[in-house]
């Protein structure tokens, strides 16, 4: 059988295979990125019965099978349905693993026959969140991580490694094999439960470009990379039978353990598993006493990464054990601040390739020596005094892992003298107009070049009401005067320190009481008697105008007929038949006066009432 001749009988050749080698442990696996949406449906505890009692009936059907595989991809969602998928796909994977067990416990009781429950698991830190692998282990013999597709063109901006066991060597990554290991181990699963993933494709992107330092992964894609079978994706015996003549880049990333290859002419990038990467997955089993190694998949291999797997479990001639890799120190961004303020210092992005712990150790290298703690830990404490001039101050940090590798970083803390504290500035427009007896709001436009807080403090003669003091902005009421009359209002803006000043003039105008009579009235009909009028209808009437209230029939209009109402903008005198409202203005033997509530027959000039606001101008 060559590499394009069609399988036929694969199950015929899996019992063949069985029977050839008894102790090898075959499982179907169950769902898969297109074939995961019954599981989303699993929370019915029905269906979860219908597929539990069909995959016993399958087992007893098929007795070469010893055992299942549920590869859901992913509870929680994420997968290949972006519809599918609800936090409590996650308590529905550990009750699928518990039912499972206990049907595969029965079955072996029936047969004699030991089954395994597996299951392929994505080991991304949110994909982990979902799910309690901790609780659901106990039912499982091994759990398959996917240390892959970590990256790939799905986007365009964000290169990285698709299969990386440790971050790259120029960034701190979301998804590593390592970190979801980590995670695992740390929600309690049993190491020797855990197989690490190998990749037997590769991922890639065509048309990077705009990259820096020579490293492809910090440039930006056009598209995928023409494939084996889709773009985008190449088996491994693809990746080298067609992709690592002299025109491809050979590159391996030490930190991340990830090779990776580059032609620059088209921009083409691939991100693979090759010997080197996959044996150094097999000794990171061995360090973390993993249960093992397993591929995706079988056919993409041309037999290198097979045989690497071997070799990297300590099998191969030569083969050493895990070389322990410097850890990374990382002392934080440069920090520029103004004294006296007690800085920290995080160093706590320091991190070791093989997630050892490590020791840190912090020391002042340059500038006047400051008082620190916790100089030992990952967060340096400093206490930064006031200058009177700009200093630098530089820090070094050590970090060392469990096995004595260092590394070092140095940070620095620029400490600003304080600045020459300048004046504020104010300025108020120039000139305002207001009647006599209104209203206006003066704005006063301040800005401070420190960035200082502004106090105000308003000057206004002592005629006028003033709602604002202290702020930026003041409502004043005119006096009522008897003739034209031009006053100052001033502000003063300070920073505690400095201040500016800023004046308005404001002229304070008579208002023009009007005449009798209004200018519009010969624009509308007579009132007649015997016409009747609705409510809305308006007349007029003694060359003033009317508005009915409602139906009216020979009532002629004035300002004591209840079904008339003036709408003439014109100021008569007082009627003491009229009822006046709060705030109505009337004139009375050649004074204004302003009514304070409602009244009717009371005199002005006599009755308390009313307030006297000076001549008429009528």
């Amino acid at each position: 059988m060559n590499y394009n001749d069609p399988y036929k009988g694969n199950f015929g050749q899996l019992m063949a295979l069985k029977q050839a080698q008894p102790d090898l442990v075959i499982l179907p696996s169950i769902g898969g990125w297109t074939l995961s949406d019954p599981f989303f449906q699993f929370d019915d505890k029905t269906k979860r019965d219908v597929f539990v009692n069909s995959a016993k009936e399958f087992l007893k059907t098929w007795k070469f099978f010893d055992g299942l595989d549920i590869d859901w991809e992913f509870p929680g969602g994420g997968g290949e349905n972006i519809h599918l998928g609800k936090p409590e796909d996650g308590a529905t994977y550990v009750i699928l693993m518990k039912e499972l067990r206990a049907m595969l416990d029965q079955l072996s009781k029936e047969t004699g026959r030991k089954y395994q429950l597996t299951s392929a698991i994505n080991v991304g830190y949110d994909k982990l969140a979902v799910v309690d692998y901790g609780e659901a282990q106990q039912y499982m013999d091994y759990i398959f991580m996917m240390g892959y597709d970590f990256n790939g063109a799905w986007q365009n901006t964000n290169l990285g490694h698709q299969t990386a066991l440790y971050d790259g060597h120029w960034e701190t990554t979301k998804y590593t094999a390592d970190k979801g290991t980590q995670i695992l181990l740390n929600q309690g699963v049993d190491s020797e439960k855990l197989v690490l993933g190998v990749a037997k494709y590769g991922r890639g992107w065509t048309g990077v470009h705009d990259y820096k330092d020579g490293n492809p992964f910090t440039g930006t894609a056009t598209g995928k990379i023409k494939g084996t079978w889709e773009d985008g994706v190449l088996d491994y015996r693809d990746i080298v039978n067609n992709h690592m003549d002299s025109e491809w880049e050979k590159g391996y990333d030490e930190v991340a353990e990830a090779p990776y290859l580059f032609k620059k002419s088209t921009g083409d990038l691939i991100t693979y598993d090759n010997p080197q990467s996959v044996i150094a997955k097999g000794q990171y089993v061995l360090k973390h006493d993993l249960g093992g190694i397993f591929s995706w998949e079988i056919d993409g291999d041309n037999g290198d990464l097979l045989n690497a797997m071997h070799e990297g479990l300590g099998h191969g001639e030569g083969i050493a054990p895990p070389a322990n890799k410097a850890p990374i120190a990382n002392a934080g961004e440069d920090l520029t601040v103004k004294g006296e303020v007690t800085v920290e210092i995080d160093g706590s992005k320091s991190r070791d390739p093989e997630g050892d712990e490590l020791t840190y150790q912090w020391k002042q290298i340059n500038g006047i020596t400051l008082d620190v703690n916790n100089s030992d830990s990952a967060v340096l404490i400093v206490e930064v005094p006031e200058v009177e001039f700009d200093t630098v101050y530089t820090f070094s940090l050590t970090v060392k892992d469990i096995e004595g590798l260092t590394a070092v970083d140095t940070m620095t803390i620029t400490n600003k003298a304080p600045a020459v504290n300048q004046a504020p500035q104010v300025t108020m427009v120039e000139t305002v107009s207001v009647e006599s007896g209104k209203t206006v709001t003066l704005q006063a436009k301040a800005i401070d070049p420190d960035g200082d807080k502004l106090t105000y403090n308003w000057t206004v003669p002592t005629s006028f009401k003033v709602i604002g003091q202290g702020t930026d902005a003041l409502t004043i009421t005119a006096p009522v005067i008897e003739k034209e009359k031009l006053f100052s209002v001033s502000v003063k803006v300070s920073d505690e320190t400095l201040s500016a000043e800023a004046a308005t003039a404001v002229t304070v105008t008579v208002v023009d009481d009007g005449g009798t009579t209004d200018p519009d009235a010969g624009d509308y009909p007579q009132w007649n008697a015997s016409t009747v009028y609705h409510g809305g209808e308006t007349v007029s009437h003694n060359d003033l105008l009317w508005k009915a209230k409602y139906w009216t029939q020979g009532n002629a209009p004035s300002r004591t007929t209840e079904q008339w109402l003036l709408v003439s903008n014109v100021q008569l005198d007082w009627d003491a038949g009229v009822a006046y409202n709060g705030n109505d203005i009337t004139t009375h033997k050649g004074r204004k006066y302003q009514a304070k509530w409602w009244t009717k027959g009371e005199e002005p000039s006599k009755a308390s009432v009313w307030i006297d606001l000076g001549i008429s101008s009528k």
